[in-house]
Formats: C-alpha cells, sequence, structure tokens
C-alpha cells in the first residue's frame, strides 16, 4: 500500500463533484484519457497515472498531477502544481487543491502555511465535507505541535484568529509562566481592537493558582487525524547474482512488513517506507539523504550499510535534525557527538564493555588478561573490556594489543604468559662451614602463579579464525583450563570438540533467533505469504529496526520528540534484536553466548 489515508479521504470528499462538473470541459479524448488515469490513481499505480495526468493542461489534470506527488510523498512537487492551478478553474477543483496543499504544507513542517490556507477553506463556511475536514485537519494541527512547532507557526500565521487559536490551545500544555508569556506576545503582536479575545482568553488562563498543567506524562500530542509517517531508508542497490543482494533486499522487506503491519494496527496512522538508492559510495549517500530530506521530508531514516556511506549520511542527518537510526552500522566512530544518530547494532566498544562487565559480575573473575589484533576492530573491543573491568575493580594482569601480522601470526610470545602455575625459580643461598671452611649451595623451588581466571580476546577480521584456532592449540598444549571470552567471530568458528572440553568459553553476540519461537515462527510465515521467499536473518533485522522505530512513533505520535524519546526508550524485545539505548546512541543489549559441545546457548543474565 503506497497512498496516504489523507489523499484516500480527499478522493471520497471530492471525487463524486469532479465526475460530475469536470467532463463537461474536456472533449471525448482527453475526458477518457484523464478517466484512464482516474483509474490508475485508484488503484494506486502512481507512476503510470503520473504520465497521463501530465499529458493533459486541464485544471483537473493539474490537481490529479499534484494529489499524485503527493501519495508519492514528493511533496514539494505536489504544492508546486497545486498552487498552479488556474484561478478560473471550478469552485471545488480549486478548494480541493487548497487542502491538499495544506496537506503538503504540515508534511513538510510549513505549519503556520498550513493553518493559513486552512482557514482560507474554513471561511468558506458552507458545510460542506471539504470544509468539515479542513476544520477537522486545522484544530488536529493545533494540538499536535510541540512548543517550538507552535512558535514558527505563530510567526508564520497571516491572521489574528490563527495566532489566538495557536495560543489558546497550548494552555494546559505548557506551565503557567509559558501561557502568560505566549499571551503577552500575542497582545504584542495583534491589532489593538482584538482586546475582547484577549480579555476572554485571560480569563480562560485563570491564576497560577487554578491552571492545570498537563505534563507530557498526562497530555500526549496528538496528531491529526490520518497522520502519515515517512520513514526513509538508504540502502545500496545490487545485482540480484550479487552476495550482497539478500542483505540489502531482506532489510528493506523487514522494513515494508512492519510498516505494513502498522497501518493495519492502525487506522488514523499511516507509515510509509521511502527508498532511495546509496551504492556504496559517499556521494551517492549524501545525494540520497537530501533528496529524503528535501523532497520527502521524511519523519526518519533507516540504513545505510556501510560505514563511509553511514558517516555522510550522519553529518547531514545532523544538518537536517533527521534521525537516523543504522540497523548493522556498528563503528565506533559513527555516532561521536551526532545527537541523531542511533545504532542499533551494538559496537565493537559495547561488546567488550558488556563482556567484562560479565566476567566481573557474574563470572566472579578478578585477574585477567586481554588479546587483541592492532588495528582491527576488535582493538575498540579490548580497550573497553579494560576500562570496564577495571572501573568493577579487577586486574588486567595481561594486555596485548598487538601487530600479529608482521610476525607472521606466530603468538606463543604471548600466549606462554598465559600458562598455567608451573613456573619455577631456582635460588641460590651461600653459607661458610665454622669448620673446614666449606661452602655449601642450597636450592630453593619457588612456583610462579599466574593467577588468571581468564582471557579476552576479541579477534576480527579475516585473521579472526586464524587467531582462534592458534590460541586454542596453544592452551590445549600448556593443559590449562583457562576461562576464554570471545568476540562474535568466536560463535562463527568450528572448533574441534577435544579443545572445548573441560573449558568454558564465552563470547557476546548483537543478534540472536530463538528457533522455537512462536513469534519467530509466525513472522516467518507472514513474511513467505508476502514475498514468496524465505526469511532471512537480515530481514528480521529491518524488522526490527523498523518496528521499533514506528512503535515509538504510535506512542509518542509527533516526530519532533523522536529524537530524546529514544535514548530512554524501554527495552524493545525484538525477533532477532533486543534494542534498549539506556541514555546513548548505541544500542546496550549485547548477549553472552556459552559454547558447549551439545551447541552455543544463550547465557540467562
Amino acid at each position: 500500500m503506497n497512498t496516504s489515508f489523507f489523499n484516500q479521504r480527499l478522493r471520497h470528499v471530492v471525487l463524486s463533484a469532479l465526475f460530475f462538473v469536470s467532463f463537461a470541459f474536456f472533449s471525448p479524448a482527453l475526458a477518457q484519457n484523464f478517466e484512464e488515469g482516474l483509474k490508475l490513481y485508484e488503484n494506486e499505480q502512481f507512476e503510470e497515472a503520473l504520465q497521463i495526468f501530465q499529458s493533459l493542461e486541464s485544471p483537473q489534470a493539474i490537481l490529479f498531477t499534484g494529489k499524485t506527488y503527493y501519495s508519492l510523498g514528493e511533496y514539494l512537487k505536489a504544492r508546486s502544481y497545486l498552487d498552479a492551478i488556474p484561478v478560473n478553474a471550478a469552485r471545488e477543483i480549486q478548494l480541493e487543491g487548497r487542502y491538499t496543499s495544506a496537506l503538503a504544507d504540515f508534511h513538510l513542517n510549513q505549519f503556520g502555511s498550513a493553518l493559513n490556507r486552512l482557514h482560507d477553506i474554513i471561511e468558506i463556511g458552507d458545510g460542506s465535507a471539504l470544509i468539515n475536514n479542513a476544520n477537522i485537519l486545522y484544530n488536529g494541527i493545533l494540538d499536535y505541535l510541540t512548543l517550538a512547532q507552535r512558535r514558527q507557526a505563530f510567526q508564520a500565521a497571516n491572521y489574528t484568529t490563527v495566532k489566538l487559536d495557536l495560543v489558546e490551545s497550548a494552555f494546559g500544555k505548557v506551565d503557567y509562566q509559558m501561557a502568560t508569556f505566549l499571551l503577552e506576545e500575542l497582545r504584542q503582536s495583534i491589532p489593538g481592537d482584538e482586546e475582547e479575545a484577549i480579555a476572554n482568553l485571560e480569563q480562560e488562563l485563570g491564576s497560577s493558582a487554578t491552571y492545570v498543567y498537563r505534563d507530557a506524562l498526562t497530555n500526549r500530542l496528538s496528531a491529526p487525524r490520518g497522520m502519515v509517517y515517512d520513514i526513509g531508508a538508504v540502502l545500496p542497490k545490487f545485482s540480484s547474482n550479487s552476495p550482497q543482494f539478500s542483505v540489502s533486499q531482506g532489510l528493506y522487506q523487514g522494513y515494508l512488513l512492519a510498516a505494513e503491519q502498522f497501518n493495519q494496527r492502525n487506522a488514523d496512522k499511516k507509515a510509509f517506507i521511502r527508498y532511495q538508492n546509496t551504492g556504496a559510495d559517499i556521494d551517492s549517500a549524501g545525494y540520497a539523504m537530501n533528496y529524503l530530506a528535501w523532497s520527502n521530508n521524511v519523519d526518519a531514516v533507516l540504513g545505510p550499510l556501510y560505514s563511509e556511506p553511514a558517516m555522510r549520511v550522519a553529518e547531514l542527518a545532523e544538518e537536517y535534525q533527521i534521525p537516523v537510526l543504522a540497523p548493522l552500522a556498528n563503528a565506533d566512530s559513527l555516532n561521536i557527538d551526532n545527537p541523531y544518530v542511533f545504532q542499533a547494532n551494538p559496537t565493537f566498544s559495547s561488546h567488550g564493555q558488556r563482556m567484562a562487565e560479565f566476567a566481573v559480575k557474574q563470572l566472579n573473575m578478578d585477574t585477567l588478561a586481554v588479546f587483541a589484533e592492532k588495528n582491527s576492530l576488535g582493538a575498540s573491543s579490548a580497550y573497553a573490556f579494560r576500562r570496564e573491568a577495571e572501573r568493577l575493580g579487577a586486574h588486567i594482569k595481561h594486555f596485548f594489543v598487538e601487530d600479529l601480522q608482521t610476525g607472521g601470526y606466530d603468538i606463543t610470545e604471548y600466549t606462554n604468559q598465559f600458562g598455567p602455575d608451573t613456573l619455577i625459580r631456582r635460588q641460590g643461598d651461600v653459607s661458610l662451614n665454622s669448620g673446614g671452611g666449606n661452602i655449601n649451595n642450597r636450592q630453593e623451588k619457588t612456583v610462579i602463579r599466574n593467577n588468571l581466571d581468564g582471557i579476552y580476546a576479541p579477534f576480527t577480521g579475516q585473521a579472526a579464525a586464524t587467531l582462534i584456532d592458534l590460541l586454542m592449540i596453544d592452551l590445549q598444549v600448556m593443559q590449562t583450563d583457562l576461562t576464554v571470552l570471545g568476540s562474535q567471530e568466536w560463535g562463527a568458528t568450528e572448533i574441534p570438540e577435544d579443545r572445548i572440553r573441560n573449558r568454558a568459553i564465552y563470547y557476546t553476540e548483537s543478534f540472536y533467533s530463538d528457533p522455537d519461537s512462536e513469534r519467530v515462527a509466525q513472522f516467518r510465515e507472514e513474511f513467505n505469504q508476502r514475498f514468496g521467499q524465505e526469511a532471512n536473518r537480515y530481514a528480521m533485522i529491518g524488522y526490527d529496526s523498523a518496528d521499533y522505530l514506528l512503535k515509538i512513533l504510535e506512542q509518542i505520535e509527533n516526530p519532533a520528540l523522536l529524537k530524546d524519546i529514544i535514548k530512554t526508550y524501554p527495552l524493545y524485545e525484538g525477533l532477532i534484536n533486543n534494542i534498549n539505548f539506556n541514555g546513548t546512541h548505541v544500542n546496550q543489549e549485547v548477549k553472552v553466548f556459552e559454547m558447549t559441545l551439545e551447541g552455543n546457548q544463550p547465557v540467562v543474565n
């Protein structure tokens, strides 16, 4: 479904009038062409309908060109056509054009302009369905605005009535001090002959003792009926034979299914996914983000995949103040000092911090070693592990973040430090014999205890499997039962049973899907029915990311609040990804798994 609820309502209000009035102005051939376009439009075949409407020059065709662009989420183009409807066009066409322009203004966050247009329509006051809808939308916008949006609308308002309504509708939504300030601003900005209106508002405001302020918990902002949320999806487009095709396609299909389920749950709110191809480079990612911001005025963005395009999207997210939720990106540098970027995939630092917390708090480890490859992504995990472990009171006895490639991955120099309590130091004491002056040599054996509780080895990249294998061989040769703590690559590496036996091995993971979950089984069935193929893990990741975002919008209704709410939103338990930012911009829900002979199992916290 790709049309807006607003637009559906528009059609039912005015189409009947157009059918009876408009065709009188067409020649039979043109009327037939317009009717073909109208059928395509009604069937939501907007691109095909657009070709027909743009080939015609009638006021009706101009109107429906604008309406079609509106349905496609291209609000600037929609408004340019709607505002070009001739002044001598039929009254019904002009009114519908103004109403649709007001809707476009609303989606472009130009609330003052939207209220001005709706005010013009309402003033006609003929009791028609469209006038009634304009009045409903007008009041809906007044109840929807944040304080910042209300200020913008107030400054853009052309009519005293609109300014009065903006101030009056704020009563109860702001505290008493702000309400009195708004009233004074109103007094300074409207003509002096409106004293009666000001006096009525003063009486309605009352005193600080009688004023009732309903805070955000009890007075949630309410979106106008028929609210449409535009969610950008920035993903690279791959050919079907590319190995990355299933990643991009799976994420996008997951987004679509989450949006469709949102639309099924909400009769008066709709969400649409607006796709833009990022390619794999910075320039295309920048174009995609610019287009979504300017043409679609999206409320939030999902994606992108790769680190470099993600950095460009992040820069523009801050410029346009559009929240971005990245489902897969986990670079530690992506969200630094950027209040609009959120990473649903925990960073490598998050993995290190979580593993340290698990080691010290749940395994009661006190003395630890850390071993990682220099300049790898796992190095970030290593440093984060050390910081968190020491913060929790543990001791890091060995910390090796080394250039292992240069030495041909000969790691025995480091693994020897992790051996059992077998090192011996020989000490000779010399004493004189008083009888004959003989010297006696006495030797003592001193056991040097290694005293390690575990080793954290966050190996990543192409060499990860090799390093895991070499470390496990060395630990086996040294006959030590040292507990191993690892990165996600440990869970994806096949380790022989004899190296696992009698050793505890734990690793962290961002994503996990319970094979016995009824919810997962239901999702797979719905996905197969919708797309005719099996859902891969990326489809579940995409679904969780979009569903998480839409569930927040379902509650807060105004996307302007999204940036601040995401950080504090309660735990979201998804199909494959739990999400909880816990006051940060990085998902803190890292899972810990134990590697056993029976298979890898999640550890219950």
